[in-house]
């Protein structure tokens, strides 16, 4: 392993360690943020997202009703999980499994000749979509998922008893 050192001979590593650290924490936050803000309109309105799930016609009418309700949660507590940084290894594994889930749903619905509204940030099952920017955006979060994933463990601070 190489060791990183200044011209004056003092060790960079601490540098090096912190700045890795408080990378890691501003992608956290900004990631569990954009999810907040995803989840937000599907809470408030589960009929206008149920509208978008059952554009994609994967799903029988039960489970897009259900996916409806229930996923905008699994969002949200992924979401906070990030920015409190309670559980976020978690939800950054969680929040790259559904990128790659969404990409792979975006790329099917590609091949299958389907331009649909992805119900990431609006709720309008007619807004116009573009693959390459749905997946450019979707790769952007699984980095940030990905990093937040395989970055060190943050140390907790106990009290001395």
């Amino acid at each position: 392993m190489v060791s990183l050192t200044s011209a004056g001979g003092e060790h960079l590593e601490p540098l090096r360690s912190t700045a890795v650290k408080n990378v890691t924490l501003i992608v956290r936050i900004i990631l569990g943020a954009v999810f907040l803000f995803s989840c937000a309109g599907k809470i408030a309105d589960p009929t206008a997202f149920a509208a978008i799930v059952a554009n994609y016609q994967l799903l029988p009418p039960p489970l897009v009703a259900t996916t409806a309700v229930i996923f905008p949660w699994i969002e949200a507590l992924c979401g906070l999980a990030l920015v409190v940084g309670r559980f976020e290894k978690g939800a950054a594994l969680l929040v790259s499994l559904m990128m790659v889930v969404f990409t792979g749903l975006i790329f099917y619905n590609g091949y299958r000749g389907l331009n649909i509204a992805c119900g990431c940030f609006s709720l309008s099952a007619k807004a116009p979509s573009n693959i390459a920017v749905n997946t450019l955006r979707n790769l952007s979060i699984l980095a940030a998922g990905a990093w937040v994933l395989v970055s060190p463990k943050r140390q907790r601070l106990t009290s001395a008893r």
